[in-house]
């Protein structure tokens, strides 16, 4: 399994606890771990050759990210996504990108770095589709977001968006593998989104992402 990095960078190879917690994420992000089901710290120390320690703060950490609902002592419930929190996930992204892509207009000169970022994350996205890796292609949409996000330069922002990274990338796995014709329309939004950012057309940045977020996801609620 790949390593999940989103809500815990990894330097110098995994900790136990890195370990931990990404092979719980993986498991939850790519639907290997259902909603509802029912994990302990001894079953994943078991399974990793880990002691308890690690697992249990690894467990602490995917339950702040909103993946698991902890019981002391019987141990931990993989959370569902219902249409009620994907709307609401979905309305944080939209403004939040919304305003870092009018932060970035106002700073031209750093337009073309950006650009060549995210032309590589959408390159990554359609090779990890050719290779019909779903978790790549979920970690890849979701770093094409945060991308612009970071522009904000904002660190709470920052650390808001790394807590909802898991749940995020969830909700784009969950729709590549439901609907996988789904996947050549979204690259080529994001393609769309990066040439409106290029071009500076803040306006119709957000009406693409409005568009991406709503048709992408299959929510009609006020975004």
């Amino acid at each position: 399994m790949q390593s999940s990095t989103s809500a815990r960078p990894l330097s110098n190879g995994p900790s136990a606890v890195d370990r931990a917690y990404s092979h719980v994420a993986d498991a939850i992000i790519s639907g290997t771990l259902a909603a509802s089901a029912l994990i302990t710290e001894g079953d994943v120390a078991h399974t990793l050759g880990l002691s308890r320690t690690p697992v249990r703060e690894a467990f602490l950490m995917l339950e702040s990210a909103g993946l698991l609902r902890l019981f002391p002592k019987k141990g931990a419930v993989v959370t569902a996504v219902d249409d009620a929190e994907t709307a609401d996930l979905l309305q944080v992204r939209m403004l939040l990108e919304t305003k870092a892509v009018q932060l970035i207009g106002g700073r031209p000169h750093q337009i073309e770095a950006v650009d060549a970022e995210l032309r590589a994350l959408i390159q990554a996205q359609t090779d990890a589709a050719v290779a019909g890796d779903l978790l790549a292609y979920a970690r890849a949409d979701h770093r094409f977001h945060s991308r612009i996000v970071d522009e904000t330069g904002n660190r709470i922002i920052d650390d808001i968006y790394a807590r909802l990274g898991p749940r995020l990338e969830r909700l784009v796995h969950r729709v590549a593998a439901r609907d996988p014709d789904s996947i050549t329309v979204l690259i080529d939004e994001h393609t769309v989104l990066a040439d409106h950012l290029r071009a500076g057309d803040t306006l119709a940045y957000d009406a693409a992402l409005r568009l991406h977020l709503e048709t992408g996801h299959r929510v009609h609620r006020s975004l």
